[in-house]
């Protein structure tokens, strides 16, 4: 129980915190004062499954969970408990993954026998964001909002906190059973929850009284996933969907299209958050209109980057583009799952020395991961040298082929360092060199497909494109993420293929593309090099075009223009 002084704290709280919410769902503290009192009085304490709680999900938040649901949860809330098909977009920053997890605490403490299953496009995704979300939440239950505000003001008095479960909140009992791909262990007298990877067999056996299908990152789950969760759903099974928009086929995105009579369908901008409106921090974690205002400024608000992340809108005019949003988004979320498997490729886009000028970018690959991108600006000619080989000496392996430094050599800047690294490779003990050196004019006419593609240039981005259909993985970065959307396929008098020309992406982006073409040298195959380790004297000097190489080969047979 609280004391008579604590009540009295928490009622002149709730005084002050009616005018601070008006971006919350609704008032806190007048129905924590009744509710108080009446517990006060003798009540029961809460019980599990509670058929209150069913009716009341934003309550279960605020008094079990110790959270309070902004307005857009509150609403996600609603539509799960009145809709067995509820399907949520969203921008980045809105709390997603939080929802996620505390309506599954929520179902499975308010339905008698209730399952619910959560699924996501990878492991990663349900093991260590949903899955940990929910434990996080679970562990901290048992103090209602208002309670956990009055500990903070104890805590900086030094004084003990109140108890728990506090008179207005319960404790949930058992702990969420161990991560495994098979059965989880029971809640007791709550139900059970079983975190899953994507996997048709993972969903379709399920069965349930009361079953409830938690999808995150819905808009990169096969269909076949759904057709598996239908099955379950001819008994009563349940499924709310969420997702950033970035595919415009799918069970989701249909969702908002043609079976949007069937869903209860909401959209959750991030320009929607407490801390974008009221402009300062409302709910630590959510979307800041200093973070929407920079997306503004780098993506600009027609852009197709800026509606998907963060106004949560499909975009429909994807067509013709090299990479899809949704490509490039499920690359990022493959990168850390991706092994780093294979020889050390260096992509390398060179810029001139001046300060205000375009980036040198250095990007590094290994298989299907780019392992990162080392941005720099205003590096001399032998500056790139000098970081060429502190890359190698920091990424290099012993005893593994050796790196394979791929240069764009176009223009008089590209010229001139191509020129240092391979004075540099020259002036290396034969037997004992550190890296391969080829380099790439992307200007010159296309050299293995001359009648599909117009340059190597577009025969570099159809390479691109079906590695990143092969499961090519990237880091985040926004700047790269804009400048790979920016590209788009074009067709020419010949009717050769190519892609938007250089100057066209520097007036789109108001910048060169120096990023995403680091990326593209460094996933560009070039197997004709003899492959040697630094154990059996090192590598062949590839740094001369025309010394028999083809740098635009590709491994194994491997038709890199068949990207569908």
């Amino acid at each position: 129980m609280t004391s008579s002084k604590d009540d009295e704290v928490l009622l002149r709280r709730e005084d002050g915190r009616r005018g601070r919410q008006r971006n919350m769902a609704s008032s806190l503290g007048t129905y924590l004062v009744s509710r108080a009192t009446s517990l006060g009085n003798g009540e029961s304490s809460i019980s599990w499954p509670s058929a209150r709680y069913r009716k009341e999900p934003a309550a279960f938040f605020r008094e079990v969970l110790g959270v309070e649901p902004w307005s857009k949860q509150v609403e996600i809330l609603e539509a799960v408990r009145d809709h067995p098909r509820v399907a949520v977009k969203s921008g980045h920053k809105v709390s997603k993954s939080h929802s996620a997890a505390g309506l599954a605490l929520w179902f499975f403490c308010s339905f008698e026998d209730a399952r619910v299953v959560m699924t996501s496009v990878t492991a990663r995704q349900v093991d260590r964001i949903l899955w940990r979300e929910l434990r996080m939440m679970h562990a901290r239950c048992g103090r209602c909002v208002a309670c956990k505000e009055l500990d903070k003001e104890k805590n900086e008095r030094r004084e003990p906190p109140g108890p728990r479960p506090c008179p207005h909140s319960a404790i949930l009992d058992g702990e969420p059973g161990q991560l495994a791909r098979g059965e989880a262990d029971d809640l007791p007298e709550v139900g059970r929850l079983e975190p899953r990877a994507r996997e048709a067999e993972a969903v379709a056996g399920v069965s349930g009284k009361n079953l409830i299908y938690v999808a995150d990152e819905a808009s990169g789950i096969p269909d076949l996933i759904f057709e598996a969760i239908e099955g379950n759903r001819a008994g009563g099974a349940r499924i709310v969907m969420f997702s950033n928009p970035t595919r415009t086929e799918g069970e989701f995105f249909e969702a908002f299209d043609s079976k949007k009579e069937l869903y209860k369908t909401v959209t959750v901008s991030s320009e929607d958050t407490p801390n974008v409106t009221e402009g300062r921090e409302v709910i630590p974690g959510l979307a800041t209109r200093e973070w929407v205002e920079e997306k503004k400024r780098e993506w600009g608000v027609d852009s197709p980057l800026y509606k998907i992340r963060v106004k949560g809108e499909f975009v429909l005019n994807e067509t013709g583009k090299v990479l899809s949003v949704h490509v490039i988004a499920e690359a990022e979320k493959r990168w850390y799952e991706t092994p780093e498997d294979g020889r050390l490729h260096i992509g390398l886009d060179p810029a001139g020395s001046g300060v205000g000028g375009d980036e040198t970018v250095f990007a590094l690959r290994r298989g299907l991961k780019v392992l990162g991108l080392l941005p720099f600006r205003g590096v001399t000619e032998e500056g790139h040298v000098v970081h060429v080989r502190g890359i190698v000496k920091a990424h290099y392996r012993r005893g593994e082929p050796l790196p394979i430094v791929k240069v764009d050599r176009e223009g008089a800047v590209g010229a001139k360092v191509f020129a240092h690294l391979r004075a540099d490779l020259e002036g290396q003990n034969d037997d004992h060199k550190l890296y391969e050196l080829v380099g790439v004019r992307s200007s010159e006419r296309a050299f293995r497909e001359p009648t599909i593609y117009d340059r190597v240039r577009d025969e570099l981005w159809a390479a691109l494109a079906l590695w990143f259909k092969e499961g090519g993985a990237i880091p985040e970065d926004t700047k790269l993420a804009k400048e790979l959307h920016t590209l788009a396929w074009l067709g020419n008098i010949a009717g050769r293929q190519k892609v938007t020309s250089k100057d066209d992406l520097k007036k789109i982006l108001g910048r060169s593309p120096d990023r995403a073409d680091a990326v593209c040298l460094a996933v560009w195959e070039v197997p004709s090099l003899d492959v040697k380790s630094d154990d059996d004297g090192g590598g062949d000097d590839a740094g001369d075009d025309g010394g028999g190489a083809d740098p635009y080969a590709v491994p194994g047979g491997i038709d890199p223009y068949n990207v569908g």
